[in-house]
């Protein structure tokens, strides 16, 4: 692995593209359409994520000896140094959102989102990660958030889009929050052996899946009246939308019955691939309403 190659894989990239790309689209759909704060949007977002990665690992390099050997900091591909340098440039870059805010182009909650993200994201790393329940919560929050982060970008918030993002980012958070629970244990072992604080390490496995089970259904349904919010703001194209979420709701209601049979195998790859396509129907949308706008 080249240098260059570990720092792409420190700061995990395609997920802050991918965050990104997120981010833009639920400012269109809530009716952004100044280019110059979907830049700010798109690179504030994306360094954000990158900076939470990169802090994320350096915190993390002695569960990662167990859990993720191949990792650059594990591995001395990037060093300790290198990686804290690497963090401060994408913290000072992810608050590239301050310019148009100071401008008067974008809405200075927009801002408040940003900063809540990077704190609770670096608290989480730092020492959070290893308190009970507080650790999953942080982390299907601060994911969640990107969703807020673009509603919260234009001047004007409309209600019908403050209603369909408000429930896109509260039933991800939730759906979030039950696979981050489930993954505490597949990571059992490791978790273990540093002293983070999960469900599965204080009260087992079984008691751990049956919860992560619970809140995933809830999610499911939740996404009810989700679909039915997307119909006023999406127009046809919620179809699109409403199809992917479907999709998400079978693959997860497939996770759960698995899971509480204790079969835990493609377990994370299945649920990041059943949230993703609630996250691709947000895009295609927003693109559908772009093309056709």
């Amino acid at each position: 692995m080249s240098k260059v190659t570990g720092f792409i894989k420190l700061g995990r990239m395609e997920h802050g593209l991918l965050t990104a790309i997120t981010v833009i689209s639920s400012y269109y759909i809530s009716g952004g359409r100044n280019g110059y704060v979907a830049l700010t949007l798109l690179l504030s977002s994306f360094f954000a994520e990158v900076f939470l990665f990169v802090t994320n690992d350096i915190y993390n390099v002695a569960e990662d000896r167990v859990n993720r050997p191949s990792a650059p900091l594990v591995t001395g591909i990037v060093t300790p140094r290198e990686a804290w340098w690497f963090a401060l440039a994408s913290l000072l870059l992810s608050l590239t959102q301050v310019i148009p805010v100071v401008m008067g182009l974008a809405n200075p909650v927009s801002l408040l989102i940003l900063l809540m993200a990077l704190a609770l994201g670096y608290l989480y790393n730092a020492s959070l990660k290893r308190v009970m329940v507080i650790n999953n919560v942080l982390v299907s929050l601060v994911t969640s958030l990107t969703y807020l982060y673009g509603l919260a970008s234009v001047k004007v918030i409309n209600q019908q889009p403050l209603h369909f993002i408000g429930l896109l980012f509260l039933t991800t958070m939730i759906a979030t929050l039950g696979r981050e629970i489930v993954k505490g244990s597949l990571d059992y072992e490791g978790d273990l052996k540093v002293r983070v604080v999960t469900l599965a390490t204080r009260y087992g496995v079984g008691v751990a899946n049956k919860a992560g089970s619970i809140i995933m259904l809830a999610a499911v349904a939740l996404s009810i009246p989700l679909m039915l919010s997307s119909v006023p703001v999406l127009g046809r194209f919620s179809v699109v939308f409403s199809a992917l979420v479907a999709a998400t709701d079978a693959l997860l209601i497939m996770l759960v019955v698995k899971v509480l049979r204790g079969d835990l195998r493609r377990f994370r790859g299945v649920s990041l691939l059943a949230m993703g396509l609630t996250l691709l129907g947000l895009m295609l949308s927003s693109l559908l309403l772009f093309i056709t706008g």
